[in-house]
This record gives C-alpha cells, structure tokens and sequence, in this order.
C-alpha cells in the first residue's frame, strides 16, 4: 500500500466534508474563517464547546460498525453535547490518528460518515490534526455552538420532575448482542450506530418548557442523572418501572440496559411539576418521540433508584471508561 502525506489527506478530507453544498465554510453563519489558516476564527456571541474521543475497540470495533458509521456517530455524540445546554452548532474541529499505510482508505471512508453528520448539523468543519499511530484509531471531536441562555445541569429544585426523551438502552443491547456473537436487531443496530443529537428537541425544550437543568445520555441513565443532583445539590428519585425500555430488548437484565447501558443520547431533563407533561404530544407529534417522566427531585443529596433489592439489584449508576470490565 502507498503511503500517502500528512497535508494531501487533509486536504482530501476537507474537500469532502466541507463541499458547497451548506455544510461548508464559504457564507456559513457563526463562521469568520474556516479551515486553511493556523486557526479558525468564529464570529459568534456566547460560545458553547465541548469535545469527545472515539477509540477503536473501546468505543466501536471493526466487526461491528464501517468506519463511514464511526466517522457520523463520532460527530453525532459530541454534537450531543450541545443539545444538552440547548445550543446551535455552530462549527466542528476533528483530529485523527491513523495507522500510515491505511490512512487514505480510512479517512475517505470516515470522511463519507462525517460529512454527512456535519450535513444534519448544519455545521462545518473548520479544522483539527492528523497523526500517524501504530494503532487503533483515534476520532477526536470538538464542537462549538452558540446559545444565548444556554441550559446547564444545575438548575433542579425540590418539587421538580425528571423526564427522558425516547427510548432508552437500544445502544447497550446492541454491544450485548455483538458481545454474545449474535447479530442484534436492525432497531438495536441502528441504536447503536446512528444516534441522533437531539439539537432541535433540545431548543424547543427550552423555549416551550420551563426546563431547569438537563443533560444528554451519553453514560447510562443512573449515573447521568446523578451528575444532575450532584451539579444542583439535590436528590433525584428514579422509578426503573416508568424508563421507556427499547422495545427490542428482552430478558431479566432488559429494564437495567435502559437504566445504566448508555450512550442512547436522548435528552434527560427537570422542569417544574405538571409543566411537560400537558406540552407532550405537542412534542411526540412534532419530533416523532415520546417524552417520559422517569422521576423527581427531592432534598438531599444523590440518586435514589426505588425498588432496588426488588428484582433490580443488576441496575449500576452508569458507565465508567476506568471502572468498567471490559469497553465495546
């Protein structure tokens, strides 16, 4: 195989995923200077940014997923970082290593996946690095937005409930399924590899519901709705019995998937009592989801999970890189 240089692969990345058709820089809102210089230079007010790392065998495998499906999921979970607070993309930053010898196959086909996540974004890619690496392959995703009251997590008060968007553990029963060396369900599947950010979800939450903290579920139900309380200084009570269960998945350890599998990234959110529930199917009926309520926030401190030691004791508080038995 040719081993081809460092700025070549550049410029054939960009040139790809930055096309005019939208998605590129020329005239894109939010957008001073694009890629090219040393820097991109953004011209927007307040910025919100966040960045996520996809690493091959601890994030996807090459048996499981196509490097077109990395390239999108990569750029959909960072960009979910942004639904959380309500923002609008506004550009994207990814930085690559690669093994040299089959760097040119991979990121075109990255490529195909990123430039189509960007598309759905409305966002361009104005930069980022390339490296070559032994090996595996790291995806590093920056992305910025703009919001001007940007939601953040520590807004819950006693009396509040707690409500999810969609339905959850779709993604984890899809890597159990890989993991038994079955082939999950093209629903579980599709959990899996093409997650949406749910940006526009996100921002008519916060413009039609009083939402006072919320965030995205990247690291399983339990445990995000514990960085709520901990972010707000009160106690989330959860009732397993409410989570909406991917209809997919089956057997005892079904409800614990959707309650700590993660990486589902729907929205989990708190607003005051007897708000969301009567803007429900307004929302179902414009964005095709259902919204749940899944609990509610109480003095104290940390997370409550009723009825553990009645037939839930498998629900864990969420997923932890440096914790964890195994990755994907």
């Amino acid at each position: 195989m040719t081993v081809v240089g460092e700025f070549d692969l550049i410029r054939d990345l960009l040139a790809k995923v930055n096309q005019p058709d939208g998605t590129g820089n020329d005239g894109q809102e939010g957008v001073w200077l694009g890629a090219g210089d040393d820097a991109a230079v953004l011209d927007t007010g307040r910025l919100v940014m966040s960045t996520d790392l996809t690493v091959e065998d601890v994030h996807f495998r090459r048996s499981w997923v196509t490097f077109a499906e990395t390239g999108a999921r990569a750029v959909t979970a960072a960009a979910s970082d942004l639904a959380a607070m309500a923002a609008t993309p506004v550009a994207v930053l990814i930085s690559v290593a690669i093994a040299p010898l089959e760097a040119r196959a991979v990121l075109s086909e990255l490529g195909d996946g990123i430039k189509a996540a960007l598309r759905e974004l409305g966002a361009p890619l104005v930069g980022g690095d390339l490296s070559a690496s032994p090996g595996p392959v790291f995806i590093d995703v920056t992305v910025v937005g703009a919001a001007e009251e940007p939601v953040t997590r520590s807004g819950a008060h006693p009396g509040d409930e707690l409500w999810v968007t969609g339905v959850l553990g779709g993604s984890a029963g899809a890597v159990r399924a890989w993991w038994e060396g079955a082939e999950p369900s093209p629903d579980l599947r599709a959990s899996f590899v093409q997650p949406k950010a749910r940006i526009e979800e996100a921002r008519w939450l916060a413009d039609q519901v009083d939402v006072s903290a919320m965030i995205d579920l990247s690291d399983g139900l339990a445990g995000d709705a514990r960085d709520l309380a901990t972010a707000s200084g009160v106690r989330i009570v959860l009732d397993p019995r409410l989570v909406p269960v991917h209809p997919d998945l089956d057997g005892e350890d079904a409800r614990s998937l959707a309650m700590s599998g993660g990486e589902d990234y729907e929205l989990c959110f708190i607003s005051p009592p007897d708000v969301t529930g009567r803007r429900s199917v307004e929302f179902q009926e414009r964005f095709g989801i259902e919204l749940t309520r899944v609990g509610h926030v109480e003095d104290g401190m940390g997370v409550e999970i009723l009825g553990e030691g009645d037939g839930l004791d498998g629900v864990s508080g969420g997923f932890d890189h440096f914790s964890s038995d195994r990755s994907c």
